[in-house]
């Protein structure tokens, strides 16, 4: 058994893989499991098979990380921890131990009791019967070694191909999940992500892994071998060639496979910087879709006939026309080429990322009037659209 480490740049066709791999595997007669993150993405991966395949099958189960830790690898061996039966999961926003604007944790909360058991307050909420999802990794690796990595076997038996998507936002204990499943499991497990779209966390905590190196090491130290998806299905490669520069020379280069920018878009190609006091003349020209941090984000410069997303909300999604507007923390890459992002910065770089990948045929970048002349990139001016 070869377990996969699918390293899918964006764009480059990782849900096609995922679902033409899983129908080739059904009509073999097996039966796929692919776990997700995001729940955007498990409505996506479920209607393309269902577009690819033509109906609905029992023999492909989509579910959310969150679920599948609670229904595959915490329940059915919950016995070996804790006698009282979790219902449910409890979403954390924050650190549940934390007292509120202190940075002091409640008394209580501890992993183990006095006499060395485990502390159900540690992974469960007040009442026990839901576990708080920051803490959710946690608990099924310690449910797994209790009972012997039973959990990793009862899968391999159920399922005789697993999928893991998004595996750049796993961290720390999620790894530790993978680790029990990649030593006990006989079926193949496939992990597919994007490391440089590594915009959310899983579990709370330092433990390692944390940092994209960190995560790829642990990888290799498994044993997965490596793929690697370069082609990029969705942007040109003028917009390929900026998005490559976000991470210098850390990644391989991604070559665009659009061969044809229909006529519709034709006019306004390529890579563009646009003034504060421009915005609303480019958005009620071209209706981009414009990309922020949040919600609060643009609000005296945005008119409210934009169409918005904050950055992370976009993962996964693609559009022909796209508009960012960056934060302080990514303007010097927007600014200057030689530019690279001090690790400090990496989830504003990632968002970025993210935020560039989306686009097909057109990018503008909103830079301050001040700032907008002589940059790298052409800036655009309403006389000339």
């Amino acid at each position: 058994m070869t377990n996969i480490l699918c390293m899918a740049g964006a764009g480059s066709g990782k849900t096609h893989k995922i679902i033409t791999e899983s129908i080739a595997e059904i009509e073999r007669g097996g039966k796929v499991l692919v776990v997700t993150y995001t729940i955007s993405n498990q409505q996506e991966l479920r209607r393309r098979f269902l577009a690819s395949f033509g109906k609905y099958s029992d023999q492909f189960v989509v579910k959310g990380l969150f679920s599948f830790y609670l229904e595959d690898m915490v329940r059915p061996y919950q016995q070996a921890l804790f006698s009282k039966r979790i219902n449910d999961i409890f979403f954390n926003e924050s650190n549940p131990h934390m007292v509120s604007g202190k940075k002091y944790t409640i008394p209580g909360r501890a992993e183990k009791l006095e006499d060395k058991s485990y502390n159900p307050d540690h992974f469960l909420t007040k009442c026990h019967t839901k576990a708080h999802t920051g803490f959710l990794a946690k608990l099924a690796a310690r449910i797994a070694k209790a009972a012997k990595n039973a959990s990793a076997v009862r899968l391999g038996d159920i399922y005789s191909k697993i999928y893991f998507d998004e595996v750049q936002d796993l961290v720390g204990w999620d790894y530790e999940v993978l680790k029990s499943l990649n030593k006990s499991m006989k079926s193949p497990i496939t992990c597919v992500g994007d490391f440089r779209q590594t915009v959310y966390e899983t579990t709370f905590g330092q433990k390692t892994p944390k940092t994209a190196t960190e995560k790829v090491s642990a990888f290799k130290s498994m044993g997965f071998t490596t793929e690697k998806l370069t082609k990029n299905f969705r942007s040109i490669q003028d917009i390929c060639l900026i998005s490559d520069e976000v991470h210098k020379d850390n990644y391989e280069a991604s070559e665009s496979a659009v061969e044809e920018v229909p006529h519709d878009f034709c006019h306004h190609v390529g890579v563009f910087i646009v003034k504060y006091s421009d915005v609303a003349g480019y958005v009620k020209t071209y209706d981009p879709i414009v990309l922020r941090y949040g919600i609060a984000s643009g609000k005296k410069i945005l008119p409210t006939s934009a169409r918005c997303y904050n950055f992370g909300n976009s993962k996964g999604l693609g559009f022909n026309r796209v508009l960012i507007l960056p934060v302080d923390k990514q303007m010097p890459f927007i600014m200057d080429s030689a530019y690279s992002f001090p690790a400090s910065d990496e989830m504003a770089q990632n968002k970025l990322y993210v935020a560039i990948t989306r686009a097909r045929y057109s990018l503008g970048f909103i830079v301050p009037d001040s700032k907008a002349e002589q940059l790298r990139f052409p800036l655009w001016r309403p006389d000339l659209a």
